[in-house]
């Protein structure tokens, strides 16, 4: 005689057609659900984002035509500081939101934690360059539009990002600086060109 199907108790709810699948469907639904609103309040933040580094840019313009356009220059600069770092700080934001709605990413956190202390570890330079160009930016020391002097290479600023100065030479060629080079910087557009103060 055939064995009963209900001597096999994990066989039988497959054979007889009534898996339960509604509870993972629905689940699968709801993280989905999740999922869409966290980008759509990703992308909502990054509009708002954009739209404060245009109105910063917006304010530098007005007031004292006279000093309008250094102030332009160095909004310019960061805006465009604050676009790269907020869309880093966004997109990783909702990267681990949406991850943590399906798997639990306690372990993955700990294990990028590791990996983090080992990456600054051999990202030293990396680090000297961030921290260069917040000081540049801090200080004023030049804005996008400029022309400048670093080392050997000089020409006028095209980008300026916490990593590197993007410069434009006369001959049209684009240099890459790391701002942690450690060289000599010469803003040429900020020379005195009125009497020697006594």
């Amino acid at each position: 005689m055939a064995p009963h199907i209900a001597s096999f108790p994990l066989a039988a709810p497959l054979l007889s057609g009534r898996v339960n699948w509604e509870l993972d469907l629905e689940q699968l639904l709801r993280g989905a659900g999740k999922a869409v609103i966290i980008l759509v309040v990703a992308y909502l933040a990054r509009r708002a984002l954009h739209r404060l580094s245009r109105r910063i840019t917006l304010r530098a313009r007005a007031g004292d035509p006279a000093t309008a356009g250094a102030r332009a220059q160095r909004a310019a600069t960061l805006a465009q500081l604050l676009n790269e770092v907020g869309l880093i700080a966004i997109v990783i934001v909702a990267g681990l939101l949406i991850l943590d709605i399906f798997i639990n990413i306690g372990p993955l956190l700990a294990g990028a934690g590791v990996l983090g202390l080992a990456a600054s570890l051999g990202g030293q330079a990396l680090m000297k360059d961030i921290v260069s160009g917040f000081v540049i930016v801090l200080e004023d020391q030049y804005a996008v539009g400029e022309r400048v002097r670093i080392g050997d290479v000089e020409g006028t600023v095209q980008q300026l990002t916490l990593r590197s100065t993007a410069i434009r030479a006369d001959d049209g060629t684009l240099h890459f600086v790391p701002n942690g080079t450690g060289t000599s910087v010469a803003n040429l557009s900020r020379r005195n060109v009125g009497p020697t103060p006594r």
